[in-house]
């Protein structure tokens, strides 16, 4: 028996090292890559992409649906949500590997996450949970271990400097702002619109981490029941130099993504079949690009989310924030000819 248990400890710890092994050694794409969800299958899944649209790739096989797919600093881990928890019927967030391998659920208990980003230095999250009471902006470590709720709202995103975190808040009066939360102290300010007047912002807010603007989509006359018309639009940090990025308020233009210059924004747009597609523009233009062009059978109604984009990484403008492969080599290589 006690062979037995000394067999069962060191499997166990194997797989625990097995596990650390895998995430520490996971390897970031080596090219710019766009990570994205898309419903070609009938099924929500996430797939890459270059940032041209060619080498489209199919990164989760499960039945369950995944979307909200981000980036880490370094490019080697992406965080999603998903709805694989059986049990719990609720979203909760995962990680994987740049390759799709080594699945796993960020936090022990299971609890309705979604919408998570990561902060610059890839120690932390941010992400919405709902609760029984209202939905919250929580910050959590990204080994699972603590969590702790900072506001009410959603859709967080992370300034450049980790200072700051941008969210939303009022979609219960239909009179949306963008909140700025002090990480260190948790006060909290509005930054715009300055009045709550009915307006709508959709739930998709991101911060560029080089241009030190933030972007959005916006109904500016409209309540929620016409969001429609939202369209994509830039707006520094301090709050000044709002700006429609395209030329013409168009329907249907949402989740933008800043490309890693800060020079172009991914978004959604319906294309001639209602269905919503990607694409890009660069700033200070008026034409834009269609990335994707998947059909998708009207088993949804009028209107479906074929493909929405989450995410744009270049190794180019990677933060080396996590640890790294070749310092560990040499760090055990110093430690054997002591």
């Amino acid at each position: 028996m006690k062979h037995k248990s000394s067999f069962l400890l060191f499997v166990a710890s194997a797989a625990l090292l097995c596990v650390g092994i895998s995430s520490v050694f996971a390897k970031a794409p080596v090219t710019a890559k766009i990570v994205f969800r898309s419903s070609r299958d009938n099924n929500r899944e996430i797939y890459i992409m270059n940032p041209d649209g060619s080498g489209q790739v199919r990164l989760t096989h499960h039945r369950a649906d995944d979307v909200s797919p981000t980036w880490s600093p370094t490019g080697e881990q992406i965080l999603f949500a998903s709805d694989r928890d059986r049990f719990q019927r609720s979203w909760d967030l995962y990680l994987m590997d740049a390759d799709g391998k080594n699945v796993r659920r960020v936090f022990g208990k299971s609890r309705d996450r979604s919408n998570a980003v990561w902060s610059p230095d890839g120690k932390q999250i941010a992400y919405r949970r709902r609760e029984p009471r209202g939905t919250y902006v929580y910050i959590g470590t990204i080994d699972g271990k603590k969590e702790e709720r900072v506001a009410i709202g959603s859709s967080p995103t992370w300034s450049p400097d980790g200072t700051e975190i941008a969210f939303l808040s009022g979609f219960e009066n239909k009179r949306v702002q963008i909140n700025i939360l002090n990480v260190r102290t948790k006060k909290q300010k509005v930054l715009f619109p300055p009045e709550a007047k009915p307006s709508w912002i959709n739930g998709d807010l991101t911060w560029s981490l080089t241009a030190d603007k933030l972007a959005f989509s916006w109904n500016q006359e409209a309540e929620q029941k016409n969001v429609d018309m939202e369209t994509i639009y830039t707006l520094n940090s301090d709050g000044t130099g709002l700006k429609r990025i395209t030329s013409e308020a168009a329907p249907r233009e949402t989740s933008p993504v800043w490309s890693p210059q800060g020079d172009a924004l991914l978004y959604n747009k319906t294309d001639k079949n209602n269905r919503l597609q990607i694409f890009k523009i660069a700033l200070g233009s008026d034409v834009s690009e269609q990335l994707t062009d998947t059909f998708i059978p009207k088993v949804f109604g009028d209107f479906f989310q074929a493909n929405s984009p989450g995410d744009w990484f270049d190794p180019a403008f990677a933060l080396p924030v996590a640890p790294r492969p070749q310092l560990l080599t040499t760090q055990w290589g110093k430690i054997k000819t002591k």
